[in-house]
């Protein structure tokens, strides 16, 4: 049997519920992780734990996420190497602009270095491992302890040029970083 390319959950908190309905509406009816205890990596790994196992990738969204036009369909098409990691989100960074602008004429900025949370997508093979060996680490964020365990196995990540994912950038950060984050480039909704 052929595995479906892609499975999706939300990574959430319930002081945003007003999106969820967008997100279901953009995405379909995928399982939402709603947590409100403040542990952001409790949070990611039930988020993960959500994927299906007839897939080949799992992605976890968070719930600031803006959803880009015909996003699915454009994520399957680039989904294509179950040895790599890929996020959808390349933020707006003003030392970064050179390297996103290189990205658009390549489709993909490829590094070995996992920034930004809202939308990673990592192979359904490795999830398992990816939680067993950050559960053990202690760090705060849940994607610095996604980057040190992809670094340590010299997984590199590939983030779509232009991203297919952007944040609402009219809402405060749960993690304190600042206002208004944007993605250098956009796909659009």
């Amino acid at each position: 049997m052929k595995k479906k390319k892609l499975s999706i959950s939300i990574m959430a908190h319930p002081s945003r519920e007003k999106y969820f309905g967008y997100l279901k509406e953009k995405l379909g009816d995928v399982p939402f992780s709603i947590d409100g205890s403040g542990s952001i990596w409790n949070n990611r790994k039930r988020a993960m734990m959500m994927y299906d196992e007839n897939a080949q990738f799992h992605l976890v969204l968070q719930d600031d996420a803006i959803i880009g036009n015909d996003f699915i369909r454009r994520a399957e098409q680039i989904l294509n190497d179950d040895n790599i990691v890929y996020s959808f989100y390349f933020g707006n960074r003003r030392n970064m602009k050179k390297i996103a602008d290189k990205g658009m004429a390549n489709g993909f900025v490829i590094s070995d270095w996992l920034t930004w949370g809202l939308a990673i997508c990592i192979p359904t093979k490795i999830i398992e491992d990816v939680i067993e060996n950050c559960d053990r680490m202690h760090i705060k964020n849940d994607d610095t302890r996604i980057a040190r365990y992809l670094r340590k196995r010299g997984i590199r990540i590939y983030y779509t040029m232009p991203s297919l994912i952007d944040h609402r950038a009219d809402i405060k950060s749960l993690v304190n970083d600042s206002i208004g984050r944007k993605a250098r480039y956009f796909i659009g909704e």
